[in-house]
């Protein structure tokens, strides 16, 4: 009687359409029970609702009112949170297929489907790329998913490698190479073979792409300047514009250099041998002339050319860094040539920083940390490893290398990618300015700062490097942390522009071929500017790529260096081990800390911190912590941790604040 009934339906819908209708996120808890998360309010859902989403999804609901209180019932799918995503096996007691998402928020097991593509045979553990299939609020069915790819075995020890990898959808393979590789320039080199160039790299080192040679420039007996001559690898020589090699690097865009092992951009036949600087080999290379003088200020406009060099020597950072810092027992420059190359290289790096020091801006010293494994990829050690000498030596040379090549394809191609930073996000400048006021301006100054610190001066190059100047003098982090949360993000561009981050009028890299693609491209367009070819602008989906290949490249590195971590301090927790770390960032639900002995991030929970939530505040002006109106903890503090858990499928770890 009532089925089918046009006038039911039309009440029913009229009655839906009554109610508030939301639209928000699904947030689950530990419980059957979840919430849903709108702009201006959190909503209960209810178990039985819960079965019908995922955490994550965005989804349209109405609420409805029960026993007096509001309650959201999901309606509508707006976009899922699960699509493509990683996942282990699992069997039911019916031994039929599931999956468990790889999410520290999805608890739920999940149906599968294995797909005829993927030939293993799956056991319980192992570890999966899954793509959801179905969705109760998208196909009025359950849950479900199909199983694509298998990734590894659950006890697979490079499972951190290949389970991240697969998860930013990277390869762990090398690019394919050919069976030959012949010279496909055909402008006519300079023989440079005897000019007494050095590579300086870590010792394990194999795609070597850059080589220094440096000598006095002298009138009537004194030295008046230096003159630096950078060799840097020539893999275009080698690369036709149209080859599988080329798409290849275009996709991938940098060599992923990984804890243990790295992942190059081009075949290794090419970055480890026929286009690697090594010692009395004879490569192709581009070749930059760079005049300065005593100061390291750029004296003459440099030039290009492309070049046949031969490095005469591999050196070793930390053994140049000895030498040079006089270490007990320390190496010695096999040859008289290598030690005045060593020792120029030195003065003119000592020059450079300087000059950077007055007229850019230096990087704050900080550590690398970086992972000693064993064969089988067991986590032996973490080194904090500081910059030496021997690495700014390196470092100055690129750096002044490319403020070169900026200026050099700007007027003579017209264009290239260039490395730029605008400094603040335009929207956080107010804030910044703000910023600074409170924490820097008195009665005495306040008139000169609110010049100094205006919107306006704030967005030019020489007003970001004043502030900049402005607070290195001050101990700590905490300004450095702060006004970096008002940045924007750095970005490849095809015309010169400033960067910022650099103190610099314009950034273009050129200096490592063998690892960029953006180098490649750039070293493409200097060789058409020596052959007076055309200068093509790249391309605006080149740009794309390479900016998300870099942030794609820093997510895995970091995603398997939290798993390492894990994986390391896992052995050391129960003895809860102490540790000085710095505040990184203060939320309502704790704070966020790394360990300042090997670089691990680690999370302190505000139920640690003090017991009486009501009497903390969390101030998000100052990223700052508040206890009983007091500030407590702010970020850039220094502070003594103990670890208590390490939760490996969750790769993170907890602490306890110590109190002093």
């Amino acid at each position: 009687m009532f089925q089918n009934n046009p006038l039911l339906s039309q009440l029913k819908q009229q009655i839906r359409d009554s109610k508030q209708t939301v639209e928000g996120i699904v947030k689950s808890t530990d419980k059957a029970y979840g919430f849903l998360e709108t702009e201006k309010e959190s909503f209960f859902i209810a178990p039985p609702d819960m079965k019908k989403v995922i955490h994550g999804d965005k989804v349209k609901a109405v609420i409805e009112e029960i026993d007096g209180k509001k309650q959201a019932v999901p309606e509508e799918l707006i976009e899922p949170m699960l699509t493509r995503f990683i996942a282990k096996v699992r069997f039911n007691k019916d031994k039929k297929l599931q999956v468990l998402v790889d999410h520290p928020n999805i608890k739920q097991p999940i149906g599968a489907n294995q797909l005829k593509s993927v030939k293993e045979e799956l056991q319980e553990g192992d570890w999966v790329v899954a793509n959801l299939k179905t969705h109760p609020l998208r196909d009025d069915r359950f849950l479900f998913t199909n199983i694509q790819e298998f990734i590894c075995r659950k006890d697979d020890e490079f499972a951190p490698w290949w389970v991240t990898l697969a998860r930013h959808e990277q390869s762990r393979y090398p690019v394919s190479g050919q069976d030959n590789y012949p010279m496909l320039d055909t402008q006519t080199r300079e023989d440079l073979t005897a000019l007494h160039f050095v590579t300086i790299d870590s010792e394990s080192t194999q795609d070597m792409d850059d080589a220094l040679y440096i000598e006095k420039i002298e009138q009537n007996g004194s030295q008046t300047g230096w003159r630096l001559v950078v060799a840097i690898a020539d893999p275009t020589a080698y690369i036709a514009l149209d080859s599988q090699i080329e798409k290849d690097a275009r996709q991938r865009c940098f060599t992923n250099y990984l804890p243990g092992f790295n992942i190059p951009m081009l075949p290794r036949e090419l970055s480890d041998d026929l286009c690697s600087l090594m010692p009395n080999e004879t490569r192709p290379a581009l070749v930059c002339y760079i005049e300065t003088d005593l100061a390291g200020e750029i004296t003459n406009a440099p030039y290009f050319v492309s070049a046949e060099v031969q490095s005469k020597a591999k050196l070793a950072y930390n053994k140049v860094s000895d030498y040079l810092e006089q270490v007990e027992n320390a190496w010695q420059p096999e040859t008289a040539e290598i030690k005045q190359q060593v020792e120029f290289l030195h003065q003119f790096a000592l020059a450079r920083i300087q000059w950077r020091k007055t007229h850019s801006l230096l990087f704050k010293e900080k550590p690398d940390y970086s992972f000693v494994l064993a064969e089988n990829g067991h986590v032996q050690e973490i080194k904090a490893e500081h910059r030496r000498i021997a690495n700014q030596i390196v470092e100055e040379s690129m750096i002044l290398a490319n403020i070169c090549c900026a200026h050099y394809l700007d007027e003579k191609a017209k264009t290239g990618i260039f490395n730029t930073h605008k400094g603040f996000d335009t929207k956080f400048l107010t804030n910044a300015h703000n910023f600074l006021m409170a924490n820097f301006a008195n009665d005495e100054n306040r008139a000169e700062l609110e010049t100094r610190y205006s919107t306006e001066n704030l967005a030019t190059l020489a007003g970001y490097c004043q502030m900049r100047h402005d607070i290195e003098p001050y101990e700590g982090d905490y300004y450095e942390f702060r006004l970096r949360r008002f940045l924007t993000f750095a970005e490849f561009k095809t015309e010169l522009a400033p960067h910022f981050g650099l103190g610099l009028t314009g950034y273009a890299t050129w200096t490592s071929p063998i690892r960029k693609y953006s180098d490649m491209v750039n070293h493409r367009l200097i060789k058409a500017t020596l052959t007076s070819g055309e200068c093509a602008k790249p391309s605006d989906e080149i740009l794309a790529r390479l900016q998300e290949a870099r942030r794609q490249n820093r997510l895995v590195e970091r995603d398997i260096a939290d798993w390492l971590y894990c994986r390391y301090l896992n052995e050391q927790v129960e003895s809860k081990p102490e540790f000085d770390a710095e505040v990184q960032d203060v939320m309502r639900g704790g704070m966020r800390v790394q360990l300042l002995a090997n670089g691990a991030s680690v999370f302190v929970p505000a139920s640690t911190i003090h017991p009486n939530k009501e009497e903390m505040e969390v101030n998000n002006d100052e990223i700052a912590l508040y206890i009983n109106g007091e500030r407590r903890y702010k970020i850039g503090d220094v502070v003594k941790l103990q670890l208590t858990k390490v939760k490996e499928e969750t790769r993170s770890l907890i602490g306890n604040l110590l109190l002093p």
